[in-house]
């Protein structure tokens, strides 16, 4: 056989497939154009038509590499096989080979993504859940794992049955060669689609945490971490009936838990803000998902800033719900985390719906993570396991430095659509269900899905199974909570390190008759209300406070723990005095807002003062930038549309801007926890006492003074 000819039949054929495949791939990505994200106007989408062509082209141009690489071995394995036998390798022999070999390959991949993260897969494509049924059922990891080492096998003893045929010169060639084309391949498949597992502990640096500034400790480190979405009454100790968070309640056994924490606004880039400066949204200016681009430079310091300049190391770390602590600036050293998922560039260079789909086969991995991160962070795929990984692999690289470091890590673990990686999916799932809701929250894969489907109500959805997958979500982050609480005490920083387990907001499950975030102040605030556990070794904990606090108090507590001054536009107050002297503990008054309806909610009164849908108010204001924000007309009309209210241990009130003017309602929440009941007329004293809080705090957002 000689080498030189049949080393240019694989790579003519394996190059013929690559081609093909891809041309293939495109023409249906073409035929069944896909994008994700909201659909803008034509005019628009023309604006960008020569920016899709490349994004496009891009994604073909990996398309290509990866079939070529993944074929070439295929036709090479073949050829060394025929080598065997003395026969030669013909262009239509290698294309068959090499063909069959990559279809076995994305099949296995499909195979795999399908039992282990099917998510993945259904976010990229249009095929029904049920569709995907039968072969689901067929799968388990012992079948995969039986597949995959039958294939190392088959390849491994061919590789040694060559070395065992006759030595000449020429097979003695061709065999060099192979063994060191399936050794480049081999080395290129372990670093690059192979996740890493985190840095070793015996390799942290346990001294810079025991250094003392004279006869002053060193100031701690912080870590928290958190999950978008994540419903307060899940954790154990709120009594759900299911075991959800044993790690995390380990760790609420020696902290500070607070049983009624709540965000001024349930929305993840308000929310995430509220919480790192301090301050209500109207102050630090970012009331929506949709910040242009003049508003990501905040007005005040942020918690990240002010521990940078204070020595810190920082560090932000996450998956695509986390794009908001790079988007915004919030002044993180480090961030590892995706580019902002309202883009409209970046939602263009996803791809459609066929190619997409092929190439997250392959992307779910350090390859995509970097060379197609849009496809690696694309939403809806769940990454807890890698952010996981990359979380304590942060806390090794700074455990060896000689500062104090603060990390926040957010996963999108117990986000829409409630997808999560094998076996949590199916972990509360009936044995026998066989509805849409298998593997993820029905037709809500995409941005846009969710957009349109955010006025339906519970008769639309199948909601026990939607809250079978949101619980094994949730036992899914309690998990990768235990991988770095270990990690941290594996590197000796347990006794110097605060913790904090938190949310940016919870979710409505139809209890108020809609389902989401941020829509309703109806109700007792599932989404309003988050879980806060503060753990901190220098303090004897196990306590658990009733009494209300707010997100915006979290930052100056933190500051004050560590011995560091608020800035002077925090609103937030430390409650540092509570975890000395719980008896300090005193209610606090805690203020909400709406977020920006998508669309008009269920159960939302006909006079109520409303907008247009989410996809008539966004625009693209800088061209060149492509961030998606909310038209500057519209916004007036956003900001007094918004639905208000003030609470603490006892009381609530809420403020709805109708068409006849402001409706305010008092409830009882201790003899009415689910507010049905408007007592205003009942208590007129307490009615007023609230109002003018309210109003107070309402009057003081300057846009809503300008409209007065």
């Amino acid at each position: 056989m000689n080498l030189f000819f049949t080393l240019s039949t694989v790579a003519q054929s394996s190059f013929y497939i690559s081609l093909l495949a891809t041309a293939f791939l495109l023409f249906s990505s073409l035929k069944h154009y896909t994008r994700t994200g909201p659909r803008i106007k034509e005019t628009i989408e023309l604006h960008y038509k020569k920016y899709a062509t490349f994004a496009m082209l891009r994604l073909c141009f990996w398309s290509i590499v990866i079939i070529y690489v993944i074929s070439f071995l295929g036709s090479l394995l073949f050829a060394a096989f025929l080598l065997i036998f003395n026969y030669s390798l013909s262009l239509p022999v290698s294309f068959a080979a090499g063909a069959f070999f990559t279809l076995l390959v994305t099949s296995y991949l499909f195979c795999h993504h399908l039992l282990f993260t099917p998510s993945l897969i259904l976010v990229s494509t249009q095929i029904r859940f049920s569709r995907l049924d039968p072969l689901w059922r067929l799968l388990n990891p012992k079948r995969l794992r039986f597949i995959r080492y039958s294939v190392y096998s088959l390849i491994t003893a061919l590789i040694l049955l060559l070395h065992l045929l006759p030595r000449s010169t020429e097979h003695i060639s061709f065999i060099a060669t192979i063994d060191t084309l399936v050794l480049i391949i081999i080395v290129l498949f372990y670093y690059f689609f192979r996740r890493t597992d985190p840095s070793p502990t015996t390799q942290c640096n346990r001294g810079a945490t025991e250094k003392t500034q004279g006869d002053t400790p060193a100031r701690p480190n912080i870590v928290m971490i958190g999950t978008d979405t994540l419903r307060a009454d899940r954790l154990g100790k709120a009594g759900y009936h299911r075991q959800l968070t044993p790690s995390i309640d380990q760790l609420a056994r020696r902290s500070f838990t607070f049983n009624n924490c709540y965000v001024p606004l349930a929305r993840t880039a308000p929310s995430l803000t509220s919480l790192l400066t301090g301050c209500w949204p109207h102050n630090h200016k970012i009331r929506s998902n949709y910040p242009a681009n003049s508003e990501l430079s905040l007005p005040m310091p942020s918690l990240v800033n002010i521990l940078s300049e204070a020595g810190y190391n920082t560090g932000a770390i996450g998956d695509w719900a986390a794009a908001d602590l790079g988007k915004i600036n919030f002044g993180f050293q480090d961030t590892q985390v995706p580019d902002d998922q309202w883009n409209l560039k970046y939602l263009i260079k996803q791809g459609s719906a066929f190619i997409r789909l092929f190439l997250s086969l392959f992307s779910h991995n350090r390859f995509g993570q970097y060379f197609l991160p849009e496809i690696y962070y694309l939403a809806g795929v769940p990454l807890s396991e890698q952010t996981g990984s990359e979380c304590r692999n942060l806390i090794s690289k700074y455990t060896a430095d000689d500062k104090p470091f603060f990390i926040n890590y957010f996963s999108a673990a117990t986000h829409v659509p409630f997808g999560s990686n094998y076996p949590y999916y199916a972990m509360f799932t009936e044995t026998g269900y066989e509805g849409e809701s298998r593997f993820l929250m029905t037709s809500l894969a995409s941005p846009e899905e969710i957009i349109e489907k955010q006025g339906l109500s519970t008769e639309d959805f199948d909601v026990p199974q939607i809250l079978n997958l949101y619980d094994g979500c949730v036992r899914q982050f309690d998990d990768e909570v235990d991988k770095i609480l270990d990690h941290i005490t594996q590197c000796g920083i347990a006794d110097n390190t605060i913790v904090i387990i938190y949310s940016d907001h919870g979710a409505d499950f139809f209890e108020n008759g809609c389902w989401g975030q941020g829509n309703t102040l109806i109700g007792d605030d599932p989404s309003n209300r988050i879980p806060l556990v503060l753990f901190d070794p220098r303090k004897k904990g196990g306590i658990a406070f009733d009494e209300t606090i707010r997100s915006i108090d979290i930052a100056p507590t933190l500051l004050d723990l560590i011995g560091l001054e608020p800035p002077l536009a925090v609103d937030g107050e430390s409650f540092k005095p509570w975890l000395t002297t719980p008896e300090l503990a005193t209610e606090r008054q805690s203020y909400h807002e709406t977020g920006v309806w998508l669309g008009k909610m269920p159960g939302m009164r006909e006079d109520h003062l409303t907008y247009p849908d989410l996809l008539e108010i966004m625009d693209i204001p800088n061209k060149h930038l492509a961030t998606l924000a909310l038209k500057q007309e519209y916004y007036p009309l956003i900001i007094q549309a918004k639905d208000r209210s003030v609470r603490d241990d006892r009381w609530k009130l809420i403020y709805q801007p109708t068409t006849n003017g402001i409706d305010y309602q008092l409830f009882d929440m201790s003899n009415d926890p689910q507010c049905q009941i408007n007592v205003a007329a009942q208590y007129p004293k307490t009615f007023s006492k609230y109002k003018n809080l309210l109003d107070e705090w309402i009057y003081s957002d300057p846009l809503m003074s300008q409209l007065d």
